[in-house]
């Protein structure tokens, strides 16, 4: 499943400096469990990988929040990244 990186902040609601690097990035989730780390590979380059901390809490389907230990990650279901075009997938 295709997920776009909405979002991501401090547990207070603040914008991390990893927020502005990395949203709207198109993202697959490669593990999402409570208690272990969430790694995500990024679509449009497959050589990179993001793991986080512990994930504590899981809410949504189409927006998904996922709270880690450090941080709150929100998603939003889907392949295309604003300003992309509907149905393109990476060569």
């Amino acid at each position: 499943m295709t997920y776009i990186i909405e979002s991501i902040r401090t547990h207070g609601g603040t914008p991390t400096d990893r927020e502005a690097r990395r949203k709207g990035q198109r993202v697959e989730i490669l593990n999402l469990n409570v208690g272990q780390a969430l790694l995500l590979v990024y679509r449009d380059d497959h050589n990179k990988i993001l793991q986080t901390s512990r994930v504590e809490s899981i809410a949504g389907y189409d927006v998904l929040t996922v709270k880690t230990a450090n941080s709150v990650y929100t998603f939003r279901k889907g392949g295309v990244s604003p300003g992309g075009s509907i149905g393109h997938e990476p060569k």
